[in-house]
């Protein structure tokens, strides 16, 4: 008999929920980095490090936005951004020339997490996404660029997530090609850019929080985590 990858996420539910006994966050995370028409950049600096946080009223079953965590980041490879890269995500050569280095930046948001309680070790805190690549390739890439390390210096939960993309898989069935098909699917209204970051993880925070009203999601079981090595 073969398990489904939502049946295995739902075997493994009982024991994460034993383990929480403080409040669940829920981190989403959307970054947008320096891009070309056509051509792939190597490497590829993430310039805007955005975040919804969100914590889990369990006592209402229900989602509620804390925090916001935003700022641009200075690349270093390719410094000029590209007139595409503009027009697609609305940033500009000032944002980023006035911003910290990634270094600075990343720091920054593991104090916020931190201050907001999320690393606390009475609590849990689970990354989302819309897709694999921000924590799968991005972080990676630009943690080994930027601070010569792998990700096994970095805190664990930089290193697990959920793909919202993959949960109104399993709940709808179908496949859900991007953050617009799961606004429509959520019949969610798409506010402010697409590909502005923080505009972005907010569209997937509301996203989230239509999901949870509607279906029984376990928001404490990851649909990917990075590999050991990293």
């Amino acid at each position: 008999m073969t398990t489904s990858a939502s049946s295995k996420r739902e075997l493994s539910a009982d024991s994460a929920r034993a383990s929480d006994s403080g409040k669940h966050f829920i981190c989403v995370l959307d970054f947008e980095a320096t891009c070309e028409e056509n051509v792939r950049i190597k490497p590829q600096e993430i310039i805007e490090f955005p975040s919804v946080l969100l914590v889990r009223n369990e006592d209402e079953d229900r989602l509620e936005i804390v925090s916001t965590f935003e700022s641009f980041v200075k690349p270093v490879v390719h410094p000029k951004l590209t007139p595409f890269c503009t027009e697609l995500t609305s940033i500009t050569q000032n944002d980023v020339d006035g911003a910290e280095p990634f270094e600075s930046v990343f720091a920054r948001h593991q104090e916020w997490l931190k201050e907001q309680g999320a690393l606390s070790p009475n609590n849990t805190v689970m990354f989302v996404t819309c897709g694999d690549w921000d924590l799968k390739t991005a972080l990676p890439n630009q943690v080994a660029a930027s601070l010569g390390q792998s990700m096994k210096h970095i805190p664990g939960c930089y290193k697990k997530w959920i793909n919202i993309k993959v949960l109104f898989d399993e709940h709808f069935g179908g496949h859900h090609k991007g953050m617009l098909s799961i606004l429509s699917r959520a019949k969610v209204e798409l506010q402010g850019r697409h590909h502005r970051g923080i505009d972005d993880c907010k569209n997937i925070a509301a996203a989230a929080i239509r999901l949870n009203e509607m279906c029984d999601v376990d928001w404490t079981i990851p649909t990917k985590v990075s590999k050991s090595e990293w």
